[in-house]
């Protein structure tokens, strides 16, 4: 089994995949890391880590074999897996989907999801992965034959639009993988006050604003027959009587008061998938949290990236002093290993992952063959998604809104056609809750002249 891993530079996220990856004793019987970067400094830091890791652990790494290539083909012919986890144009580009708006009176605490850092991070994204998708059917595993192939799981934001792209280019190619529903799982059970066993959810939607249609609470101490109950009431009572639990979450509970449901994703990110808050300073500061995303802040997360870029190669060198790493025996949440554990143990496997609405199958109320992140099972067979799901009116509504900025972007990304981008943008509500349609349209021609060396497609 070849995995290949594109974007092996990015320090921490890869790292923390792989050493997922070889958690399960399955995974590492006879298995080949491919690593892949186009910075050499990076890829030379984690394949001398995942080297290193394996002269700690020589018995339970034997099977196991890493290489690194700075050729993105060669890293994906034979792959069976292929993993994403890139940033096209690096903080230089970022800078730009950050400054930019915020000239015209767009501010973005995050903007890499939707808006027009969102939109402008996908154009820049498309191209790599049309070579992605396309050398996985010319020369991944089982190449040519009409089932068996090797699948691509995407974790590279804005999620929705390039699953979406994925999967135009190449059919049934792409899941997109995202940690906001377990996250904000875990969240809500905290403030339930269940245990794992005692708690359960059904979340679908699209990605970053997937919603809790149903939370599930058993009381364990009435005894193993306990039956289920609803934990909204239990989780309401609390941040009632506890505000002080959700201080950094102000923003997504006035959005469950509001439309009855919690949904993923943060406060910070949130503010900008929806008009109601980022138009006005005297909002921000009612529902500002105490940190990070969650304080909402223009440019937060940009801020952050700019300032850990040379941490995160710091701490790999300290790391490569140590006497010993240590072993990962469990995985993290991040569902990407274990989607492969289940896909070659044939052990299913449950998970929040984003395909294509085909035949408007999947969540029935959402636009036909948009991208949607629901349930979906994973075993010997590949992946199979629950379908039959129906969003409450709100919900429909909101996801729909975003949805239609992805879809504009998406196709002007598959015809080239810059007119598309700029109804991508006008459609953002965030932004339209700020400019006017002559400003979106002068705001989206200066992003496509300064962005101009990213987005050679474009001409």
């Amino acid at each position: 089994m070849k995995i290949a891993f594109i974007g092996a530079g990015s320090i921490v996220f890869a790292r923390n995949l792989l050493t997922d990856i070889l958690a399960f004793p399955a995974l590492r019987k006879d298995a080949t890391i491919c690593l892949e970067d186009i910075d050499e400094h990076r890829l030379d830091l984690m394949f001398n880590l995942m080297s290193r890791y394996k002269e700690d652990y020589p018995v339970e790494l034997a099977g196991v074999t890493f290489e690194k290539t700075m050729n993105q083909e060669d890293a994906i012919t034979g792959a069976k897996y292929v993993i994403s986890a890139i940033q096209a144009g690096g903080v230089d580009a970022y800078k730009v989907d950050v400054d930019i708006p915020f000239k015209y009176g767009v501010t973005q605490c995050v903007g890499d999801s939707l808006g027009p850092g969102g939109v402008f991070r996908f154009l820049r994204t498309a191209p790599v992965f049309k070579s992605i998708v396309e050398q996985i059917r010319d020369v991944g595993y089982n190449a040519g034959q009409p089932a068996g192939n090797a699948l691509f799981l995407n974790y590279t934001n804005p999620m929705a639009m390039n699953t979406w792209y994925c999967n135009a280019v190449v059919p049934d190619s792409t899941v997109g993988l995202c940690h906001g529903v377990q996250g904000t799982a875990s969240e809500l059970r905290m403030w339930t006050g269940a245990t794992p066993d005692e708690f359960s959810f059904l979340c679908a939607g699209i990605n970053h604003m997937a919603w809790f249609l149903q939370l599930w609470f058993k009381d364990s101490t009435k005894g193993p027959v306990a039956a289920w109950g609803d934990a909204y009431p239990i989780i309401r009572e609390h941040l009632a009587d506890e505000p002080e639990i959700y201080k950094n979450e102000k923003l997504r509970v006035d959005m469950m008061r509001a439309t009855g449901f919690y949904m993923t994703e943060s406060s910070g990110h949130l503010s900008e998938y929806i008009p109601y808050y980022r138009k006005r300073e005297d909002l921000v500061a009612k529902y500002r949290g105490e940190s990070g995303f969650g304080a909402l802040e223009h440019g937060e997360y940009y801020r952050s990236c700019s300032e850990r870029a040379d941490e995160f190669d710091d701490r790999f060198e300290v790391e490569l002093t140590r006497e010993k790493l240590p072993f990962k025996s469990h995985p993290s949440d991040e569902y990407g290993s274990q989607i492969i554990n289940a896909m070659e143990t044939n052990v299913p496997f449950r998970f929040n992952g984003n395909v294509m609405n085909k035949g408007q199958g999947l969540i029935t109320n959402l636009p036909r063959d948009c991208c949607v992140e629901v349930p979906i099972f994973a075993d010997y067979h590949g992946l199979h998604s629950q379908g039959g799901i129906e969003l409450p009116t709100i919900c429909q509504a909101l996801c729909t809104s975003n949805i239609m900025v992805q879809k504009a972007a998406v196709e002007g990304a598959l015809t080239l056609n810059k007119e598309k981008i700029y109804h991508a943008v006008l459609l953002d509500p965030n932004t339209a809750s700020v400019c006017s349609p002559e400003e979106v349209r002068a705001m989206v021609d200066e992003l496509f002249a300064v962005e101009a060396q990213w987005l050679p497609q474009f001409g």
